[in-house]
């Protein structure tokens, strides 16, 4: 169904474009970041970043057009590249976005394609970074869902108010993405080679999302329903301790499909002096081997227009569930208690749990140089606790009782 939808989105959009040309309305429209960033570790965080420097992790240009061929239809297509989803050396040239658009008033909308969830407040334009002032948006928050884009169908319904708009919208779909795993001593395939690894997943997502929208304040509630399975391959084994040897191991078999329930909320204010209070929240339940996955995440920021100038501060953290935690720590601790030919295979173990306990403090600020263009500098402090699969840990150490001090520095414009 996603490579025939998204074909079929794609095929009408260049039907439209050979139209002629008093018969269609062509739109074109781009935007891009060119960013950097530092920490003073050896070890990559969020896959790049490290103390020799990288522009890899917040760098992304991309294009649009908007086909408007009628009142009520229209079509988009928005082209990006990016570093790649599937391997950490790699760029990547991809179709964001390619949809159907009908109004038939305008109180409704409907759109079928790929197109991005409804899911935090700037999931929708994350690849614009001249569209928020933060520097990088919270990942403890960001990445707790296992995609942002589905091929299929999306229902608006907006009811306009005194004080607030109302938007309902629902959809559903389905995708195929990957999901990275580290190893520190190993990987899954080579037990001689520490290093990362990407896993496929098809991914199948419904959700309903409320959003409330004045001039100045914004409030998000929404609940996603998805389903994940490994194409060809059960899923979801947890782990067993045998006993002899004294190991853990993963179970065999395992079902077909994951349940993926995650519950989304987030709310922006405008506050007395021109501040502005955002806070977000996201949680989701993952029951596999990965038990980590099942943790919640949230921050809080407050920020101050003051000309062209908007510095900021924000508190981030996510936590796995105690349980998922508590069985890393005992595979972790069993690895150190293994003679050292066995001890790759333990701590391997340990690190297919994705275990998620850090929080970061950021402060930066945003100059906008143009309406549609901002310079962004943000010095953060990241901590870890038990663990976190945030830091790839050098080979024989540990993700946990990190510190990690960031410093990025952007460009970013639309057009």
């Amino acid at each position: 169904m996603q490579k025939r939808l998204l074909n079929t989105a794609l095929l009408t959009l260049l039907a439209v474009m050979a139209m002629p040309a008093q018969a269609v309305d062509l739109t074109w429209s781009g935007f891009g970041t060119f960013g950097y960033a530092r920490s003073d570790q050896s070890f990559n965080y969020q896959r790049f970043i490290d103390n020799g420097g990288t522009v890899k992790r917040d760098t992304v240009v991309g294009a649009q057009v908007d086909a408007r061929f009628s009142q009520e239809w229209s079509a988009t297509v928005q082209a990006k590249a990016a570093p790649s989803d599937h391997s950490d050396s790699q760029w990547q040239a991809s179709v964001a976005w390619a949809f159907l658009s009908w109004r038939p008033n305008d109180d409704w909308l409907i759109r079928a394609g790929k197109i991005r969830l409804p899911l935090m407040l700037n999931t929708e334009n994350s690849d614009v970074g001249a569209t928020y002032d933060m520097a990088r948006l919270p990942l403890e928050v960001y990445s707790i869902a296992p995609t942002t884009d589905v091929v299929g169908v999306s229902i608006s319904k907006t009811w306009l108010g005194d004080s607030f708009d109302l938007v309902a919208e629902a959809y559903t779909g389905e995708t195929s993405t990957y999901w990275r795993y580290y190893g520190r001593d190993r990987t899954i395939d080579n037990a001689n080679s520490p290093g990362s690894w990407f896993l496929p997943i098809d991914m199948k997502s419904s959700g309903l999302v409320l959003t409330a929208r004045s001039l100045e304040n914004t409030f998000r509630v929404g609940y996603h329903e998805g389903e994940a399975s490994r194409p060809g391959e059960k899923t979801g084994a947890g782990f067993e301790y045998l006993n002899p040897p004294g190991l853990y191991r993963l179970l065999p078999g395992g079902v077909d499909k994951l349940r993926v329930p995650i519950l989304t909320l987030g709310a922006s204010v405008m506050l007395p002096a021109d501040f502005r209070l955002t806070s977000e929240y996201a949680k989701a339940k993952i029951e596999s081997a990965s038990r980590g996955l099942s943790r919640w995440g949230a921050y809080v920021a407050l920020m101050k227009r003051m000309g062209a100038w908007t510095p900021y501060v924000y508190y981030a953290k996510t936590k796995s569930t105690d349980g998922a935690l508590g069985l890393y720590q005992q595979i972790n601790a069993n690895a150190g208690a293994v003679p050292a030919p066995l001890r790759s295979s333990q701590t391997l173990m340990a690190d297919l749990t994705s275990p998620y306990d850090q929080s970061t403090v950021a402060l930066g600020t945003s100059f906008w140089v143009t309406s549609k263009s901002v310079i962004k500098a943000e010095l953060s402090q990241v901590r870890t606790g038990i663990a976190s699969s945030f830091v790839d840990a050098p080979a024989g150490s540990d993700s946990g009782n990190r510190h990690i001090n960031i410093f990025s520095l952007s460009y970013s414009f639309s057009f």
